[in-house]
């Protein structure tokens, strides 16, 4: 189950209007409050006036690039945005690592469902537990094996 604050904001940013209407009503099923930006400048102008706790941007979106976006956002120390989720069609390791010099936190490649993309956000927010000390008193702990991950997922 998804634990979820109850309104928490996630900005989907995609020119594709059906692509973006089935993201933000499934993100609004799962609890959180999705906005929706077509263009570049409007994902700009949205994750500034609203402060979403993740901005779920597109690689292709329009009329600015994605990375033109992000930049803009970090920029602006003012207004601070949340995670960046970045999403599109050709995420190779150039744009991973430009995206992670930027702020992404994590890339999906598309096409994806709207379940994965459901998980990766809830995963995204999940609060950081604190430390419990470890077992052995010894400092260290043993790391939880590690569920597989689907193809489309990337971590930074």
């Amino acid at each position: 189950m998804n634990m979820v604050q109850p309104g928490t904001r996630i900005l989907v940013a995609d020119s594709d209007r059906a692509v973006l209407e089935m993201l933000q009503i499934r993100l609004d099923l799962a609890g959180y409050h999705a906005l929706a930006a077509r263009s570049g400048p409007a994902a700009l102008e949205m994750a500034h006036n609203m402060r979403p706790a993740l901005l779920v941007l597109d690689l292709a979106i329009t009329e600015m690039t994605a990375f033109d976006v992000l930049a803009a956002l970090q920029r602006d120390v003012s207004h601070p945005c949340g995670q960046v989720l970045l999403v599109g069609k050709r995420l190779g390791v150039e744009e991973v690592k430009r995206g992670a010099s930027l702020g992404v936190r994590a890339c999906m490649l598309k096409p994806f469902s709207g379940a994965d993309l459901v998980e990766r956000v809830g995963k995204m927010l999940k609060p950081v537990s604190p430390e419990r000390p470890p077992a052995n008193g010894f400092g260290s702990r043993i790391a939880p094996a590690a569920r597989p991950s689907s193809s489309s997922d990337v971590f930074i």
